[in-house]
C-alpha cells in the first residue's frame, strides 16, 4: 500500500461517512476563519490571485472527503512536526507511519497532493492564528485534527512555530456544551497544577480565554511516551487522582452522589431510557445502603487514547470531564471498558465483561467484590447519563446509542438481585454491539 492512501495516517476507529468529514471541515474552516476571509477550495495546480490579501494555504491529508489533518502547506518543517505530533498515543507501528509521512513532510509531500485549501485574510490578525500569535507572545501556524462525530466534538489544533516547534494544543468551544467542556477544562488544569501528584502528569494551562465568543484553550505539548500496555500498572496513579482533592467514605445511598443521580436522570429530555437507569438504581438501593464507598475525584474519560507513560509516570491530558465527589475506581472501569471496545469487542459483551472483572479490577483501590459490584454498575448509570444529557446519540458518536448496549446490558445485570451481592456470570451471550 503506497505512501498516500487513505490508511497511511492513524484514524481512529469510529466509522465517518465522507460526507459528514467533508460537510465538518467546511464548518470547522468557517468558524476558524470567518468572514472578511475567504476559504477557498481547489486543487493542486490552482494558481489564483489574493486580490492583495494575506493567504495561507493547507494540504487535506488525506483527501477533503476523508479528513484527518489539515496541515499548512509552508514551511515544510511545520508541515513535518504537525504530522509527527498528530497522535500522542500513537501505536509503534502508526509511530513508524507518522515519522515516515512527516520525512515525505519535509521533502516536498505537501506539494503533490491535490486536496487543498487557500485561506486569504485581509489582514494576518484576522482569524485565530493572528489572534494566538498576540496572546502567546509569538507567531504561530495552525494545524487541525478532524475529529470523528460527538456530541462534545471541537476543532482541536496544533500551535506551531515557524521553526516547527509546538507552542501547544488548542480546543476551541464552539457552542454551549463544548464551551462548558473548555471552561471545565481550564479549571482543572489550574487546579491540578498545584496539586501534589508524583505518578500523574497533567499539561500545563499556557491560555484561556475567549475568541468571537468561543471558548479558547491552549495547553502544553507532552513529550513523546509509550502506550499503557495493561491497566494493572495504572491503578497507582489512578488511585492518586482519586485523593487528589480528599477522599470521604460513607454508605453509597447516603451519599451526595447518590442523591444528586435522582435528578440529573429525571432532567433528561430521553424519558423512556433516563426510566431504565432509575431503575437500576432502584434495584440497587439494598446494596448501597448496606455498602460503604471511598468518594474522591476522577479524570472522567482515562482512556488509551488520553494517555502515554514516560519515566514511569501517566502523561495524561483531555481533563474536560474532571470531577470530585464520585465513587473511587470509576477511572479503573471506565479503562477497561474503553479499552476492550477499542480493542474490537462489541460494546455489550465488553460492558457485561467489565461488571463480571470488577472485583479483580478494584481490588488495588481496597473494594471488596460486592462495592466493586456496585461501583461498576453506578458507573455505567453515570456513563448512560451523560451520553443522554450531551446528545450523544443524535451527533452520531459510535457509543451514542445507549439503548442498544448499556441499558440492556444494565437491565440484565440489575434484574438479577444476585449479582449485586453474590457472584457476576461473564455475560458473554451478549449479542449487543456498539453503535457505528
Amino acid at each position: 500500500m503506497g505512501p498516500l492512501s487513505s490508511r497511511a495516517i492513524p484514524a481512529e476507529t469510529t466509522p465517518v461517512t465522507a460526507e459528514g468529514r467533508s460537510r465538518y471541515l467546511r464548518e470547522v474552516l468557517g468558524i476558524l476563519w470567518p468572514p472578511p476571509a475567504r476559504v477557498i477550495r481547489h486543487g493542486r495546480w490552482h494558481h489564483g490571485a489574493a486580490d492583495g490579501r494575506d493567504a495561507a494555504e493547507f494540504v487535506i491529508m488525506p483527501s477533503e472527503r476523508r479528513a484527518v489533518l489539515l496541515l499548512p502547506r509552508r514551511p515544510r518543517r511545520v508541515a513535518a512536526a504537525a504530522l509527527r505530533n498528530y497522535k500522542a498515543s500513537a501505536t509503534t507501528r502508526d509511530r513508524r507511519k507518522l515519522d515516515a509521512l512527516a520525512l515525505a513532510a519535509r521533502l516536498g509531500l505537501a506539494d503533490v497532493l491535490p486536496h487543498r485549501v487557500r485561506i486569504e485574510r485581509r489582514t494576518a490578525g484576522d482569524d485565530l492564528a493572528g489572534f494566538l500569535s498576540a496572546a502567546l507572545g509569538r507567531d504561530v501556524v495552525l494545524s487541525l485534527h478532524i475529529g470523528p462525530p460527538r456530541a462534545n466534538r471541537k476543532p482541536v489544533l496544533q500551535a506551531l512555530g515557524p521553526d516547527g516547534a509546538v507552542a501547544g494544543f488548542v480546543k476551541v468551544g464552539v457552542d454551549p456544551l463544548t464551551c462548558d467542556l473548555v471552561r471545565a477544562e481550564a479549571a482543572a488544569l489550574a487546579f491540578l497544577a498545584h496539586a501534589p501528584l508524583s505518578k500523574v502528569r497533567v499539561p500545563r494551562l499556557l491560555w484561556h480565554g475567549q475568541w468571537r465568543g468561543h471558548e479558547i484553550l491552549v495547553q502544553q505539548a507532552f513529550p513523546r511516551g509509550r502506550r499503557a500496555r495493561e491497566l494493572a500498572g495504572l491503578t497507582g496513579a489512578m488511585a492518586e487522582l482519586a485523593a487528589v482533592r480528599g477522599m470521604t467514605v460513607m454508605p453509597a445511598a447516603t451519599s451526595p452522589y447518590w442523591r444528586n443521580l435522582h435528578p440529573r436522570l429525571r432532567a433528561l429530555s430521553q424519558r423512556d431510557d433516563a426510566a431504565t437507569l432509575l431503575r437500576a438504581l432502584g434495584h440497587a438501593e439494598a446494596a448501597a445502603s448496606a455498602t460503604v464507598l471511598p468518594f474522591g475525584s476522577w479524570h472522567g474519560d482515562w482512556a488509551p487514547w488520553n494517555m502515554t507513560i514516560s519515566d514511569g509516570c501517566a502523561l495524561v491530558w483531555d481533563w474536560e470531564r474532571f470531577e470530585t465527589g464520585v465513587p473511587v475506581g470509576y477511572d479503573a472501569v471506565h479503562y477497561a471498558l474503553q479499552q476492550a471496545v477499542r480493542g474490537g469487542m462489541a460494546a455489550g459483551p465488553a460492558a457485561e465483561e467489565m461488571l463480571a472483572r470488577a472485583p479483580g479490577i478494584l481490588t488495588p483501590f481496597g473494594l471488596d467484590p460486592a462495592a466493586a459490584r456496585l461501583v461498576s454498575m453506578l458507573y455505567l448509570v453515570e456513563i448512560g447519563t451523560r451520553y443522554l444529557h450531551d446528545g450523544q446519540a443524535e451527533a452520531g458518536a459510535q457509543l451514542g446509542r445507549v439503548d442498544r448496549w448499556l441499558l440492556p446490558v444494565l437491565a440484565r445485570y440489575s434484574a438479577d438481585g444476585g449479582r449485586l451481592s453474590g457472584g457476576a456470570g461473564t455475560g458473554q451471550d451478549s449479542g449487543e454491539a456498539a453503535t457505528t
